[in-house]
């Protein structure tokens, strides 16, 4: 892919910077000549239309990446559906359409794996989605992330937004969630293994059959593959960004 969107000079909104992925995509950004817009979340909720809209018209920004999420691991998915799925629809539906409102030329949507049906063959392509029955623990999130790309695609089909979706596999780095409430795969083992050994505890308790296929990436490699993403490709279809691709 040739460059077909410049950041030279742009204003670019990255939305959840506090997070894993968007304080990596901000250490990313650092090496652009662009200026990068952040707020915070006890500043702004974005679960607000009213609040976002006015934030996104007093800010204008060019691009938005839109890392923002309510986000955790298999426990907290199964303990709070409701928040996991309202959250989420409110998050992307008012970024996405008060992007859409001031005329933000490049709006990149940060989905995640688990859109995908839970017995899709691996590894898992973009035309599997919406293919079969999706893993019931995380259903709520998934279908959250599901709307969000099918609103980028309706944004570019009716009114020819640039809207452009990437479908990151499982993360790990800086700023992950070590909580075994909350947190996903790789932090659950480190912190299981961190209190074992305080502990001298013989024996640690890992979930799962150990059937499951899993890929991780490392957050800044994710970070580089979405830049260039936002810089190179312009499309309908999600990307799955993978640590093979």
């Amino acid at each position: 892919m040739s460059e077909i969107y410049s950041l030279n000079n742009k204003r670019i909104f990255v939305a959840g910077h506090e997070g894993l992925v968007g304080s990596a995509v901000c250490r990313r950004l650092g090496q652009e000549n662009c200026k990068i817009l952040t707020i915070c979340r006890s500043d702004l909720d974005l679960r607000n239309q009213s609040a976002v809209k006015e934030w996104m018209y007093q800010n204008k920004p060019d691009a938005v990446i839109l890392a923002a999420a309510k986000v955790g691991g298999i426990q907290a998915n199964i303990d709070a559906p409701a928040e996991f799925l309202y959250d989420n629809l409110m998050i992307e539906a008012n970024v996405i359409h008060s992007a859409y409102n001031i005329g933000v030329e490049k709006l990149l949507f940060l989905g995640s794996s688990c859109i995908y049906p839970k017995n899709s063959p691996q590894p898992m392509k973009e035309d599997y989605l919406l293919d079969g029955a999706l893993e019931p623990t995380n259903e709520a999130y998934a279908i959250a992330k599901i709307a969000g790309l099918k609103l980028c695609q309706s944004y570019r089909k009716q009114y020819g937004c640039d809207s452009i979706s990437a479908m990151p596999c499982n993360l790990y780095g800086p700023n992950d969630t070590y909580n075994l409430e909350q947190s996903h795969v790789i932090p659950a083992l480190i912190l299981k293994m961190h209190n074992a050994k305080i502990s001298n505890a013989k024996i640690v308790e890992i979930w799962g059959t150990g059937k499951p296929l899993r890929e991780f990436l490392y957050v800044d490699d994710l970070a580089d593959a979405l830049v260039f993403l936002l810089k190179s490709y312009s499309g309908e279809m999600p990307i799955n960004v993978g640590s093979n691709d």
